[in-house]
Parts: C-alpha cells; structure tokens; sequence
C-alpha cells in the first residue's frame, strides 16, 4: 500500500525482497514552498518599501527603522519554521524489531529498537491540545509524528497496527 504523499504527510513502502520490510516515513507538511516563501517576501519587502516612502515624505523617516526590524523578523520566523519542516521520522517494522529513527533538522539523530511482538499504535485524544500517537510496548511508550495533523494520526495508527499484525503473522 503506497500512499500518495501529496495527500498525507506520511510514506509506506515495501521493498521486494525475501523478508519484508515496512518502512514508514514522517514529515512535517509545509503549504508555502520555496518559490511561494520567495514570491511573498518579495511582496512583503515591496509593502514595507512603499510604506517606507510614505512615512519618510511625511517626515516619520524614524519608522523606516522599525519597519526594517519588522522585515527581519517575519524572515527570522519563516527560516525557523522551513528548518522545523526539514525534521522527519522513519519507521522500519520486520517480524522481529521496530526501528524508530527520528532526525532532526540539525541532523541529530534518535534511534529505539523496539520488540515487533509486543509494540501497538494508539491515538491518545488530547484535551485543547493536539492527539498524540503513541507507540506502545510492555510499560513504556513513544510518541511519534508529533509535527503530523490530528486527522493523520488516527489513520497512520492504524496503518501501523495493520503493519505489526501482518509482521507477527509472518513470523
């Protein structure tokens, strides 16, 4: 089952080998791409300027500064969140373990190994806050995903039960 990745934010594939491998990949979604963020900073640097004008020929020329750090703000904000969007996670499940990888946007990288056996997906309902999707085994648990929207979450906790089942009937 390979889902089309401009509809959800995460990937499953399956390779064609002898023992099978499922391996689910998470990342943030991103609505602006590159050439939208440039199109609006080019129409956001235009505003200011215009604005810049307006308030100097009316000798507020003091504004242009502040105008200026506003600029550099919004840009601050976007980089930030274009290097959040640059974090994502793998999920490996064979009949034997499940390999979490979550890497993040500096490259630091968290590996678990998991026992296939005993792990289950839930979808933990938040209260005012976003739904978590937990990975659990034995006592303890891992959230995954946490970048994904609600309505992913249930879906991909039951993509991933489907997957742990299919793994324990192949063992």
């Amino acid at each position: 089952m390979v889902h089309n990745p401009e509809k959800t934010y995460w990937h499953h594939e399956k390779p064609d080998s002898k023992q099978e491998i499922i391996t689910i990949t998470l990342w943030p979604y991103r609505s602006l791409g590159s050439r939208g963020y440039l199109y609006f900073m080019m129409g956001f640097i235009g505003l200011i300027f215009i604005l810049s004008l307006l308030f100097y020929s009316l000798g507020a020329w003091p504004v242009i500064g502040f105008l200026g750090i506003e600029t550099s703000l919004v840009w601050l904000v976007f980089r930030m969140n274009y290097n959040a969007g640059r974090n994502f996670e793998q999920i490996s499940i064979t009949p034997e373990a499940t390999a979490v990888e979550k890497i993040g946007w500096r490259g630091d990288k968290h590996h678990f190994n998991i026992p296939s056996p005993w792990i289950k997906a839930s979808c933990i309902k938040g209260e005012g806050r976003s739904d978590k999707l937990i990975l659990k085994y034995h006592s303890e648990q891992l959230e995954i995903g946490s970048f994904l929207p609600s309505k992913e979450k249930s879906s991909l906790a039951d993509a991933l039960n489907e997957s742990f089942e299919r793994m324990r009937g192949a063992a």
